[in-house]
């Protein structure tokens, strides 16, 4: 064989391999096989907040013609003392029902308007009970109501009717415990990002795919169109509207494979996501509800990570933090991204 021929040969085979790409890695179809996450704070001042730990409970019991028919124990509370009074929600979210017990306390100019109430929020119905006669004591981490009694109330012909045979009996102390977190360092918020049971993302070649997600029981699927880098993974994902297809972008990830694995993670500012570039709203937000100083917050982010797998998930997972029904700062949607709770 002359050399221009071997040379021509030559020339061919390495044309060929130039032509032959190699297939991109995120094509397929990836099933979750764990997600992490959480949401992290960091302070200027060591300093004790409060995360939702409680001691006792607020016991409700609602009676119908002189016969307990439920019970319920409530272990939560929320205070607002503003300028106009002093406002106490004790509240807990059950499977199938809410429970929450007020009372409004205005300042003595508006005492005509003093109220407690229970409202019991069930799948048959709203049940609501109102009175006047209420008698607590308040400290800065404890609440406690004496046998208070409030009757039941309905809406009938355009008029609110008391019913005396039907009332409900608030009684008990709960306490707030706090949590010591220190300055200038990351402290992780136990339990306040929801993430999803189970996703499954479909990465096609031309730029297009599909992802079907289930948050708490309910599933959403969407198409998208996805673009990557070396590091970074992307797309926009489109929904249907009053009969018209809009779509919007989704999350912005960080990727890497190894070992079969697909790994995708996220970091996000939680007040830029709430659109306070300044802080001012959360400071006020941490401070009402965790009790964190004000002027003290200096950084409130969350992170995750979610692995997928191309093998078929063996089972669907349970989220722990979605079953509970305790408020949280927000949730994770691998298709839309971060949402915080406003």
């Amino acid at each position: 064989m002359s050399k221009r021929v071997h040379f021509v040969f030559l020339l061919i085979f390495f044309i060929a391999c130039e032509d032959k790409e190699e297939p991109n890695p995120l094509v397929g179809t990836w099933n979750m096989t764990s997600a992490s996450g959480g949401v992290y704070i960091k302070v200027n001042k060591t300093q004790e907040i409060f995360m939702g730990l409680t001691q006792g409970n607020i016991e409700v019991s609602t009676i119908s013609n002189g016969i307990t028919t439920q019970t319920h124990a409530l272990s939560q509370f929320f205070v607002n003392n503003s300028d106009d009074g002093l406002f106490i929600n004790a509240y807990e979210y059950f499977d199938n029902m809410d429970v929450n017990y007020y009372i409004n306390d205005y300042i003595s100019s508006l005492d005509q308007y003093d109220q407690s109430s229970v409202d019991i929020y069930t799948p048959n119905g709203y049940y609501g009970y109102v009175g006047t006669q209420f008698n607590y004591t308040w400290s800065e981490n404890s609440f406690t109501v004496n046998a208070d009694t409030v009757y039941r109330r309905l809406y009938i012909d355009g008029n609110y009717v008391m019913d005396s045979t039907r009332y409900a009996v608030a009684s008990g102390t709960v306490t707030q415990i706090g949590t010591e977190i220190e300055a200038n360092q990351n402290f992780l918020m136990p339990d306040q990002l929801s993430l999803p049971d189970d996703v499954t993302i479909t990465i096609n070649d031309d730029g297009t795919g599909e992802i079907e997600e289930t948050f708490e029981g309910f599933e959403e699927r969407s198409d998208i169109e996805w673009e990557a880098t070396d590091t970074t993974f992307i797309w926009r994902y489109c929904e249907e509207y009053d009969g018209e297809i809009e779509c919007n972008d989704g999350p912005e990830f960080m990727y890497q494979i190894s070992e079969g694995s697909l790994i995708l993670s996220d970091e996000q500012d939680i007040c830029e996501e709430m659109g306070d570039s300044s802080g001012v709203y959360c400071d006020q937000m941490m401070f009402y509800q965790y009790g964190i100083e004000m002027g003290t917050l200096d950084d409130f982010w969350m992170e995750m990570e979610v692995v997928f797998s191309k093998q078929a998930a063996a089972a669907k997972l349970t989220n722990e933090i979605s079953r509970q029904k305790k408020p949280r700062i927000g949730k994770y949607s691998i298709l839309k991204g971060f949402k915080p709770n406003k």
